[in-house]
């Protein structure tokens, strides 16, 4: 029987998929990671507050935190590769069809890659909400980020969806540079953190309207208005507004996935404490296990233990 290729390999080059390359590296595993993006660092990328939380470092922002990820990779002069599109997973025989970039995209098969164990840490992405018009006026008054567009919204009417962390940040970040934020909560109840939420509720330029669902985005070239439900009334009611940032959560990256090992009812992957999947030698680290807690550190001990699990296993083989 040939020798596959890795003992490794790893889909997702965010925290967990880096800190999985690392440790496999440090037991003696040959481990290649592959990332979807131009660069790594998966979440990271779009942490733009200042980090305070990761032990031994306080930065600027996740950028920062990402470059000191990515300098002990290549200190170790460790295998990854950028710009990979995984085209088929065929998880009982331990292969992956990927095109990566040099590869010529007219190729059916792509390139085939042979392993012993396999680390999913293929991350989350933002939530959709799936209404009308949502679609259709991205990148024309649709966002779903403000700490990176709102200088485009300076001056506007804007309103935000969402009730964690992300729907109350970017409120507060929003009412900087906008004359009325409106915040649109499905719930009363908000699971962000009680001192931006208090922020949002005591901020002159924020208004809140809770217990109501966005029912559509309105508008002809650009977003002009939305049309809100009531929860309980179901009454609907119209609030122009030249912007709508939709921060409504996260959804798992498991779509590839489908039909070969276990999901929850929303797509994440289910582990055991070891982080092996419902396969044996198919391990998931980071966000799309749907962690207690979703940090970088979560991600980052998440590898290392799927790590471990696998050179432990190896051994008895």
């Amino acid at each position: 029987m040939p020798r596959p290729d890795y003992d490794i390999l790893i889909i997702g080059g965010g925290p967990g998929g880096m800190a999985a390359l690392l440790w496999s590296h440090s037991l003696g595993m040959r481990g290649l990671l592959l990332e979807r993006a131009a660069e790594p660092g998966g979440q990271m990328l779009v942490m733009h507050h200042r980090i305070i939380d990761y032990p031994g470092l306080v930065l600027r922002n996740g950028h920062e935190l990402r470059d000191h990820f990515v300098n002990h990779l290549r200190e170790l002069a460790l295998d990854w590769r950028l710009n990979c599109d995984v085209k088929r997973v065929n998880l009982e025989r331990m292969r992956i069809a990927i095109h990566w970039d040099g590869d010529s995209d007219d190729t059916d098969s792509g390139r085939a890659l042979d392993c012993r164990a396999l680390i999913i840490a293929t991350g989350a992405r933002k939530r959709r909400l799936g209404v009308p018009g949502e679609e259709k006026f991205v990148g024309r008054g649709v966002s779903f980020s403000a700490t990176g567009d709102h200088p485009l919204f300076a001056g506007r009417d804007v309103v935000v969806i969402g009730g964690g962390d992300s729907a109350v940040e970017n409120s507060l970040i929003l009412a900087r540079v906008c004359p009325r934020v409106t915040l649109i909560h499905r719930s009363d109840r908000f699971r962000a953190r009680d001192e931006w939420t208090r922020q949002v509720i005591e901020h002159p330029r924020i208004s809140v309207i809770v217990n109501a669902e966005l029912k559509q985005i309105c508008g002809e070239g650009e977003v002009t208005h939305v049309i809100v439900e009531d929860s309980g009334t179901r009454e609907q009611r119209t609030i122009p507004t030249g912007g709508v940032f939709i921060r409504i959560g996260m959804a798992p990256n498991t779509e590839f996935l489908e039909g070969q090992l276990d999901l929850d009812d929303e797509g994440y992957i289910q582990c055991d404490a070891r982080q092996q999947t419902s396969l044996p030698m198919v391990y998931a680290v980071g966000d799309v296990t749907r962690p207690v807690c979703k940090s970088v550190a979560t991600a980052v001990g998440h590898g290392a233990l799927a790590a471990k699990a696998i050179a432990e296993s190896l051994r008895e083989i």
